[in-house]
């Protein structure tokens, strides 16, 4: 049965994966690579994979550990695990909607464009941060990020409100529209679990 650490170092792992993952994803849109939409989808298989894995060495050991805080600990990192799945899948989403924006040869606005990469930055920040707090483990490191987390839910409500009007201002389509509307949502989802990540870390007993 795997100890603690070295399951925290696979966790670790997977981090880096998801936040790989939405790197290529954001090139992949900024270039419209079919290429790049399957290299991310095989990196997919693997998170999938690794979350499976990873629950059940996780559950196996809080079933041998005698420590309440290592037990409590199981718990924190099987959501984590959870949460870092979810992302993968919040990206495959995205790619599935780009790959038929593609075939479609359908265009977002310069806006669109412009408003999507400010939330995949956000994002992607959030994603670094729970890779950094993983690997240094340093509860006064994980409290700062906790604390510089800001709610991007008005943010990503006013850029839903400006799309929406460029739709009834004639400046972009119906289905291109919809399809921004969607990458905006999984992109913001992923903000919210990784600042998820981060306050369960916080819980965790040294």
């Amino acid at each position: 049965m795997p100890d603690l650490n070295s399951i925290k170092t696979r966790i670790i792992g997977m981090s880096r994966i998801s936040l790989g993952m939405w790197q290529v994803a954001f090139q992949a849109f900024m270039d419209h690579d079919t290429d790049l939409i399957s290299k991310v989808l095989d990196e997919e298989n693997k998170l999938n994979n690794l979350e499976k894995e990873l629950t059940v060495d996780l559950i196996g050991f809080g079933r041998t550990t005698s420590s309440k805080d290592e037990k409590n600990n199981v718990i924190i990192y099987t959501d984590i695990v959870g949460d870092l799945e979810l992302i993968g899948d919040y990206c495959k989403d995205s790619l599935e909607r780009l790959a038929i924006k593609i075939e479609e040869k359908l265009l977002f606005s310069e806006d669109a464009v412009k408003e999507y990469a400010e939330v995949y930055q956000k994002a992607q920040k959030a994603l670094v941060d729970v890779v950094l707090a993983l690997e240094k483990e340093d509860p006064d490191f994980i409290k700062e990020l906790a604390k510089k987390a800001e709610n991007i839910d008005s943010f990503v409500d006013e850029l839903r409100r400006r799309h929406n009007q460029r739709l009834l201002d004639g400046k972009c389509s119906p289905l291109a529209c919809n399809m921004f509307l969607n990458m905006l949502d999984f992109t913001s989802a992923t903000y919210f679990h990784a600042k998820k990540i981060i306050r369960n870390l916080q819980k965790i007993n040294r």
